[in-house]
């Protein structure tokens, strides 16, 4: 009999409290067979982004064990600032080990983003940021340190907008863009609304768009052998044939 409904795959989403958009997006980006579990980040009232920056990935290693017995397949952290903070290296080491600790594919928001730059053989960035001067800031350090050549970013603000941006205003502000043929650009952060901007604006861009939920998406697609689907495509069709 074909399962129509029942999955084949189990993948869980650790997202901060406050994030609208990595859970609906990860679910068009994965196929209809992984189910997605998702868990939150501690709340921390009165705290500052920086702060809460400080602290979310010692916090993802414990509510990566609020999953209990549930049988994964894989692991998604869908934050991707925190990771800004810290060498790359020692970002993928992170990485390395939580994988290793779960027995299972645990991905990093940054390292996925890694991943699909690899995938698609591209080492030139522009980076497209919703996140105040000092995160981004430390977006371009991280990447110019993993060896991207940086060609510019677009700060859509000096402060945290991620979270209350709409799908119209992040097309507006690619459409802005002039990217050089060979280099990718980069939404940055998961909490920003990506998919149908990028959907939009892919065709009158002309280089790939990448975001960090695409990029989770594609990860976990690949690692798992899952099929691609149609937000994929639409977002970014040069990741199918990788």
């Amino acid at each position: 009999m074909n399962r129509r409904w029942h999955p084949t795959h189990r993948v869980a989403l650790l997202t901060p409290s406050a994030n609208p958009a990595v859970e609906p997006e990860l679910r068009a980006l994965l196929a209809p067979q992984a189910a997605l579990h998702a868990t939150r980040l501690p709340v921390m009232p009165d705290t500052t982004l920086e702060q809460r920056n400080a602290v979310y990935l010692a916090a993802a290693e414990t509510a990566l064990g609020s999953f209990g017995a549930l049988a994964l397949d894989a692991a998604i952290i869908g934050i991707t600032g925190p990771s800004y903070a810290l060498p790359p290296a020692e970002d993928a080491a992170l990485q390395t080990r939580l994988s290793a600790a779960r027995g299972m594919p645990v991905w990093l928001a940054s390292r996925a983003i890694a991943a699909a730059l690899e995938a698609l053989g591209v080492s030139r960035l522009l980076l497209f940021s919703p996140y105040p001067g000092w995160l981004t800031e430390r977006a371009e350090n991280y990447w110019r340190a993993a060896g991207v050549e940086l060609v510019g970013s677009h700060k859509v603000s000096d402060t945290f907008r991620a979270y209350e941006m709409s799908p119209e205003e992040v097309a507006d502000g690619l459409a802005t863009l002039r990217p050089p043929a060979d280099c990718a650009v980069l939404l940055s952060g998961t909490g920003m609304p990506t998919l149908d901007a990028m959907a939009w604006m892919a065709p009158r861009i002309g280089v790939p768009l990448l975001s960090s939920n695409l990029a989770c998406g594609f990860a976990v697609t690949r690692a798992l052998g899952l099929p691609a689907t149609e937000a994929m495509a639409a977002c970014c069709p040069a990741l199918l044939s990788r």
